[in-house]
């Protein structure tokens, strides 16, 4: 499963505690549009919802109940919680969603040392501009979503192009009035305390030897992402529509609007041009993915062998698609219901 090997490797270099050179450039003048060019209009889904039925899975009297989480969603939407709170109420662990983290494996002293070669690791080598970067209409492309979005922000135009779509991403979510699906966690682990479930983690942890020589190699690299870049610039009006429909989907319980083909393609074209790399490869990203799902599936197993029912917490990304969760646990003979076959 290849989903989360973009945020994993971005976090390889960022979440070290990457800090970026500022370095200001004068972008050329906008497109005479891109100033005025509408938002789109914010999330329409407000007030109580039903939110997401549950997926369940059966092997023998053993059930695990999946909640699928999806991010971002709807800044003010409250969904009602009846069906997981008696879920929790008769469950006797909840399996939290899988924790991915890189870190570097050195002492603290080393952490200090590696500090300074993190400094500028979002930006292109050779100090190049988007604009040197990206072939002229792509980047005139770029502009307009740029200020409709972003603004005036000028340190995102040295950035290699994968890392100027995240910042585009990030920032239009915003405008959408979306949020991170944090909330929805927070209180599926608040009702497990509240019936004194057991919670169980599902923690991994990549540790990178030389992360200096790693960082200094990637920062000389090359990617391959101006496609992604690409993508994300003139999908990103629609993909925020579609962004706006999947949160209602979620929030209504509407598993069939869930799936997001746009999204998928291009997602996956950014990860190819992330996990493809030399780099990458060599610090064993590619090969985070399937620990985590092998991890998680263990998990399950140990769950379904020991409780009558189980709770587990999923994003749906992981959950859905012919190499996702789901079709891991039907490979494994588990019985898998969808909330729509109730």
């Amino acid at each position: 499963m290849k989903r989360p090997c973009l945020a994993l490797a971005l976090s390889l270099c960022l979440a070290l505690g990457a800090s970026p050179l500022l370095s200001a450039q004068t972008a050329p003048p906008l497109p005479a549009s891109a100033s005025s060019a509408p938002l789109l209009e914010a999330i329409t889904v407000s007030g109580v919802q039903p939110g997401p039925g549950l997926w369940k899975v059966t092997r023998g009297d053993h059930t695990l109940l999946i909640l699928g989480t999806l991010s971002p969603i709807p800044r003010d939407v409250t969904w009602k919680t009846d069906q997981i709170d008696d879920a929790l109420a008769h469950a006797g662990e909840l399996i939290l969603p899988p924790k991915v983290e890189i870190k570097p494996n050195v002492g603290f002293f080393g952490r200090l040392a590696l500090l300074p070669s993190l400094i500028g690791v979002r930006n292109a080598p050779d100090d190049a501009t988007l604009q040197q970067t990206l072939p002229p209409d792509v980047y005139q492309r770029w502009l307009a979503v740029k200020a409709r979005y972003i603004g005036d922000n000028r340190k995102v135009e040295r950035y290699r192009p994968i890392f100027a779509a995240v910042e585009l991403y990030k920032e239009a979510v915003k405008k959408a009035g979306l949020r991170k699906s944090g909330d929805i966690t927070r209180t599926v682990v608040d009702l497990a305390t509240k019936h004194n479930v057991r919670q169980v983690p599902v923690p991994y942890t990549l540790l990178v030897d030389d992360p200096r020589a790693v960082v200094k190699a990637f920062k000389r690299s090359t990617l391959d992402d101006v496609s992604c870049f690409t993508q994300s610039v003139d999908n990103i009006d629609a993909q925020l529509a579609d962004m706006t429909r999947r949160a209602n989907a979620w929030a209504t319980g509407d598993m069939t609007n869930l799936r997001d083909d746009r999204r998928a393609k291009q997602l996956q074209t950014c990860l190819d041009a992330i996990t493809e790399g030399g780099v990458a490869q060599r610090a064993g990203i590619a090969d985070v993915p399937r620990e985590v799902r092998t991890l998680w599936l263990a998990t399950v197993d140990d769950a379904m062998a020991h409780n009558a029912q189980t709770v587990a917490i999923v994003p749906i990304d992981d959950l859905l698609g012919d190499d996702g969760y789901l079709a891991a646990l039907k490979a494994k003979g588990y019985t898998v219901q969808s909330p729509d076959d109730e």
